[in-house]
């Protein structure tokens, strides 16, 4: 993502999931992953062969960018996403509800709240990332902080693999944490994709070296919950999202072209 609004360098990171053992002659898994890369490894297969799930981003503990939300993801060659969230829109308002939907890496749509003046049978708006308005920038930024955290795959789990290190594995009933320190100067120097040592950078730059992570996976070795947790500062910013309906039937699709208002 290389086009988004101003961040304090709260990055989560999930490498999450493993499935649980089998008997033969089905393939088997371990119980628990040893290392980074075996986790990072599992947790990818395992959430591709499901491709679908819900998810639900609770709001940071204190500072931060960012803010409740809810929705679903289809994994593929080019995620999608369908997600709902709360943002102030102007200056001094309240929080008004904004849902985005995007299917590729260069487009996003929204839904804007009346408050936009859009027709009431065109309230969606088509964001593209060549645009550089005000308004295009700190949608897609309010976006693209949603889809780090809800596509963890293309974003986490790369630098989780660069900098992490497997700290601690417990099993509580029948879920299993795993407890990860990430080195993100660690990740930096690792990662070869430069739009992912971009956003890294952006951690160092404002003084944030590191953050630890607490993945749970549930009794089937999906992922049922991650929690990061982040100095900035003087505070210490926590926030956690969880995830739900693994091989839903989950159906993203693009708004129809005659909802969609012009940008004239």
């Amino acid at each position: 993502m290389t086009r988004t609004v101003t961040r304090t360098a709260t990055l989560l990171f999930a490498a999450l999931a493993l499935t649980a053992c089998t008997s033969a002659p089905q393939q088997q898994q371990p119980d628990q992953y040893r290392d980074v890369k075996s986790l990072v490894d599992g947790v990818s297969k395992a959430a591709n062969e499901k491709k679908t799930y819900r998810f639900t981003i609770s709001p940071p503990t204190a500072g931060g960018v960012t803010a409740a939300a809810n929705g679903s993801v289809r994994l593929g060659d080019a995620p999608s996403l369908d997600a709902t969230t709360k943002r102030p829109v102007q200056t001094g308002g309240p929080p008004e509800e904004l849902r985005f939907v995007s299917t590729t890496s260069d487009t996003a749509f929204v839904k804007l709240p009346s408050v936009f003046g859009l027709p009431q049978d065109k309230p969606w708006l088509k964001l593209s990332r060549q645009d550089n308005d005000d308004l295009t920038n700190t949608l897609l930024g309010y976006h693209d902080v949603i889809y780090q955290q809800a596509v963890f795959t293309t974003y986490h789990l790369p630098v989780v693999q660069a900098g992490g290190v497997l700290r601690l594995t417990a099993k509580v009933a029948d879920r299993t944490r795993y407890s990860i320190a990430v080195d993100y100067q660690k990740a930096y120097d690792t990662l070869t994709d430069e739009n992912l040592r971009n956003e890294v950078k952006l951690a160092l730059d404002q003084g944030v070296t590191s953050s630890a992570a607490e993945i749970e996976t549930d009794s089937n070795g999906l992922p049922a919950g991650i929690k990061f947790s982040t100095q900035f500062q003087n505070a210490m910013i926590v926030d956690e999202a969880r995830f739900t309906d693994w091989g839903s039937d989950v159906q993203i699709a693009e708004p129809n072209a005659n909802e969609v208002s012009s940008r004239n």
